[in-house]
């Protein structure tokens, strides 16, 4: 009886949180329309995704890099493929069941290399990356909380002189659904994938002799609920909640430049212009 007993806030804990995630949701669907209220479910289930299955992402080239172990990579690459066999089509058609829709293409330049390194030394010294940030301060961790703050400070700072970092030399952007169409972006993207996938796969034999095992996971299990998730499940998941961010808000899922929005708004709160 005691065991049952226990065993029953469980239960009702994620029950619980999603009565509670509807009604915000119902709350801001009425305020502010119903696009921003399936957005804040989105939302909810892309965190709850992210800390699930933690899934991370440039935490996931550093363990490669460091011990030769792929599993999390080819995660990702499965993710990215399942991204643009959905959004390539719409990308290209401009449109998605009446949304208009944009992708984020941006130039690769001496902007990018100096951002790139300066965050690599940061997710190094802070522990983790936006996304990684995110899901495990939003999981209690106390340390990753210093590290989300300066990740918004941050922000703040660079959004100040953004201007004079974009006017820095670069290359012109390059979109595959532009040049290629949305058929031969996707066998460029889905060819690439693939290499990277198996590269990971022949330098973690060479390093280990076999690939990490998957721990098992039954989906008739509760767990889908309270967690862990395998990666293979967070990435189809991401994939699909990204594609549903595209169709309500007419762009891609990102991460940090809500932080810059975060930050600013804090900034204006405390008499800054």
């Amino acid at each position: 009886m005691a065991t049952a007993l226990g065993a029953q806030p469980l239960r009702r804990g994620p029950l619980l949180l999603g009565a509670l995630l509807m009604a915000g949701a119902l709350a801001v669907g009425l305020a502010y329309g119903p696009r921003l209220g399936l957005l804040m479910v989105v939302g909810a289930l892309l965190g709850m995704t992210l800390y699930h299955a933690a899934f991370g992402f440039t935490s996931s080239w550093r363990i490669f890099i460091k011990e030769r172990r792929g599993r999390g990579l080819r995660a990702q690459m499965v993710m990215l493929a399942i991204a643009v066999l959905l959004f390539f089509p719409a990308l290209g058609a401009g449109t998605l069941w009446g949304q208009t829709v944009t992708g984020f293409v941006s130039p690769i330049g001496v902007s990018v290399l100096f951002g790139a390194f300066l965050f690599g030394i940061g997710m190094q010294l802070g522990g983790g990356c936006a996304s990684g940030t995110l899901f495990t301060a939003g999981g209690g961790n106390a340390r990753m909380m210093i590290t989300l703050i300066f990740f918004i400070v941050g922000s703040v700072i660079g959004s100040a002189h953004f201007s004079w970092w974009m006017a820095l030399p670069a290359f012109e952007p390059i979109s595959l659904v532009n040049v290629f169409g949305a058929g031969g972006g996707i066998a460029v993207s889905l060819a690439l994938f693939a290499a990277i996938a198996a590269f990971t796969v022949m330098m973690e034999k060479r390093r280990h002799g076999q690939l990490e095992e998957t721990p098992r996971f039954n989906l008739r299990d509760s767990r889908w609920l309270t967690g862990p998730w395998p990666l293979l499940m967070g990435a189809v998941a991401l994939a699909l909640l990204n594609f549903a961010t595209l169709a309500l808000a007419g762009r891609p899922w990102g991460i940090t430049s809500a932080f810059a929005l975060w930050g600013a708004k804090v900034y204006e709160l405390i008499g800054g212009d």
